[in-house]
This record gives C-alpha cells, structure tokens and sequence, in this order.
C-alpha cells in the first residue's frame, strides 16, 4: 500500500510537472518542511524515550490550480521508514456562491480541526475527532450573511475512518463567525459524525457481533478579544460520543484552550505563542482521563519554528503518567 501511494504520488508530482511546462503562465507552488524532535519521557521502561533526537518528518508539498480546478498533494517521510500520503486531493471551485468541493485524502470536517499543538495534540485528536484526513469527498461553502456574520459549512463522505472497523462515515460541521468592531471575534460550530463499525469475529469459527454505530455530536467555541494589549484566544469543544453499545463505550469529551501571544516582532522573533490545554474524557463507566499540555512556539525569520511542550496523563485516581517533554524543530521551504 506504501509502495501504491508513493507511485501515485511521485505520477501526480510529474503530471504537474508537464501541466506546468504546457501553461506557463499557470504557476507550480512546491514547498515543504524538515521536522526535527527531541523527547524525554518521564517513568518509562523504554530506553529509546528516555532522552532522544531523530528526524521527525520531511513533507513535500505541491499545488495547481488551472482556474477553478486545483490539485493538492503533501507526501511525509519520516523517521522508522515511514513513507506516506498525509494529504492530497484534486479540487473544483465551484461559481459563487456554491463552494469548493474536494475528492482525494480530505480533512476530517469535525469540530476544531486544528488547535496548534505539535504533539500530543489532546484528547480529541488521541480519540480521532480531531486533525484527521481520510479518502473520499469533502465539500466546503462560506457565505456572507452580513458585513459582521459569515456562515460556513462542511461535510464530507468518507469510505474508512479512524477504527480499523469504521466503514461509510459521513462528518459534517455549521459554523457561524461574527466580528464584534474593535471589540472581539467569536466563533462557533456545531458538528456531526456518523458510521458503521462493522462486527468483526476475535477468531476463526466465532459469531461476528452485530454492527454497531459510531456516533459524535460537538459543539465548539473560539473568542478572540480585541481591547486587550496582547493577542489573547480562548477556545473549548465538548463532544458527546457513542462507540457502541456498552456504557465504556460512551461519553463525554471537553477541551479548553488558551492561545497567549506575549511578543510580537522583536529582533528575529517574529512571534512567541503560549498554548495551556486541558482535555477530559469521561465515559458514561469507567475511570475518566485528563490531559494537560503546555506548548510555547518560538517563529523566527518567518520560516524556523521551535515547538517545546511538557505534558501529562491522569487516569481516574492514579499519579499523573505518560508525563514528558518533547521539543519539534521545524524548518519550513
């Protein structure tokens, strides 16, 4: 399957190459990043974790656009022979004000996509309700209701999705963002994701369970005031989930999030972001868990990014676990 995607992959990189070569005037954009990592895990019996620096990632990426139809792909290879499509999708844009519509390996339209972190990235994303791509059909559309409020929406159709077992989801999102004159931003979405999770037998000659229905329902808030003297963001998600039938398999989900931007262009930095997350996953029985992260991300020159984060794990009763630090250095060309 690696070896499928990377042909593919390598094919469309050509195609592109000879579209370019054929229209001129129509521009090739390549560009990419090199992701370096060091991790220092806490109580870990692994040697590797205790204190480590590797490569992380190299993406390359590449866009056409030939007027309303465009092509996206964005390949990873990484550390431990990793070598993969990450993102990728042909594109048509379709006349105002009907939206874009997308088929290839297209985000997730569920809740907050992206809240910044490098990784751990939180509950959400750990529990594949957030940052996640898979194949099929995305459709995107924003429309002005007025001069302060803009509503957009998503949905998409996916073949497979985060379980092994997930089969025909359908992810949706309705958002609405409102701007509030020199007062504040607010943004809000409402967001839901449906699938089969087909009975699969533990062994041969067993009983093939029943399908069950994977089911989520999110609503999600970001505000971003105005009148305070440094750039400050605060955003939350709660996600209402069903797995299955068992009570272990349902429950609830929050997430909080502060974005502190405390420097802005000094010297060669070009920004210094504080990120302080806090995630909970409560199932309806069973032991709830907590995650904590804090994240400062250094910008400098526009393309460098230092990513330093220490984070950790609380399982119902126990002493915090899963505790670490990670730095991620990422150079972007």
């Amino acid at each position: 399957m690696k070896e499928t995607i990377l042909v593919l992959s390598i094919v469309l990189v050509m195609a592109m190459l000879v579209g370019s070569a054929a229209l001129a005037d129509e521009e090739t954009v390549f560009s990419g990043n090199l992701r370096l990592g060091y991790v220092n895990m806490k109580d870990t019996d692994e040697k590797e974790l205790e204190d480590s620096f590797s490569l992380h990632y190299v993406e390359l990426r590449a866009a056409k656009q030939l007027g309303d139809m465009g092509v996206f792909i964005n390949h990873r290879i990484g550390d431990d022979g990793k070598n993969y499509l990450y993102e990728g999708w042909a594109s048509y844009k379709a006349p105002a004000p009907i939206g874009t519509f997308k088929l290839g390996l297209v985000p997730q339209p569920f809740g907050i996509f992206a809240n910044g972190l490098y990784f751990p990235k939180g509950i959400p994303y750990d529990k594949g309700w957030m940052w996640r791509y898979y194949y099929g059909a995305r459709y995107d559309g924003t429309f002005k209701a007025s001069e302060v409020l803009g509503v957009n929406v998503a949905a998409a159709y996916f073949d497979r999705g985060f379980a092994s077992n997930q089969r025909d989801t359908i992810s949706g999102r309705l958002g609405a963002d409102a701007t509030v004159p020199d007062l504040l931003d607010v943004k809000v979405g409402g967001s839901i994701q449906m699938a089969t999770l087909k009975g699969i037998a533990p062994e041969e000659g067993a009983t093939v369970p029943e399908d069950e229905t994977r089911l989520g329902i999110a609503g999600d808030v970001s505000i971003t005031p105005m009148m305070l003297p440094i750039p400050i963001t605060l955003m939350g998600e709660f996600i209402n989930y069903s797995l299955g039938e068992d009570d272990t398999q349902k429950g609830n989900i929050m997430m909080g999030q502060a974005d502190i931007t405390p420097v802005q262009k000094m010297g060669m930095l070009d920004k210094a972001i504080l990120s302080l997350h806090y995630g909970m996953d409560s199932p309806t029985e069973g032991d709830s868990t907590t995650t904590m992260i804090a994240q400062l991300r250094l910008i400098m020159c526009k393309q460098f990014s230092i990513f330093a984060q220490v984070f950790g794990d609380k399982v119902g009763d126990e002493d915090m676990s899963n505790q670490g630090l990670r730095v991620w250095f990422m150079y972007v060309f």
